[in-house]
């Protein structure tokens, strides 16, 4: 079975650096630059983990964490991460109790990061 990602950053350098280090021969990463393109993907496709930065304007707002909500409700066998370079242990305990089930800060530990996504995805680690 191959785990489907969904990456989403607003910035797409990260987005698409995430992707070429976690895509693999059983991981197939989706990538999104915006929380609308995120949404009609999680609508329209099998998506098994969500990775999502908090901040997705560039501005104080907390899209990822509407992000999260949405996936909650709309794709709830989809398992979520939250990451952000801002962190604060609010924004951490708003997205536990949102239904994160994981939460990173950047820099990202990229070993952690990927056992992460493998264990939520239920594959075995590498």
């Amino acid at each position: 079975m191959t785990l489907r990602l969904l990456v989403v950053d607003d910035e797409s350098a990260t987005a698409f650096g995430l992707k070429a280090l976690l895509q693999g021969e059983d991981v197939e990463v989706l990538t999104a630059v915006n929380a609308l393109t995120a949404r009609s993907i999680l609508m329209s496709e099998r998506v098994d983990v969500l990775l999502s930065d908090i901040r997705l304007s560039g501005t104080q707002d907390a899209e990822g964490l509407e992000l999260l909500q949405f996936a909650r409700e709309n794709s709830p066998e989809t398992r979520v991460i939250m990451m952000t370079g801002y962190g604060a242990p609010a924004i951490e305990a708003r997205a536990g109790a949102l239904g994160a089930a994981a939460f990173f800060e950047k820099p990202v530990d990229i070993p952690l990061l990927v056992s992460t996504i493998r264990r939520l995805g239920g594959m075995p680690a590498e």
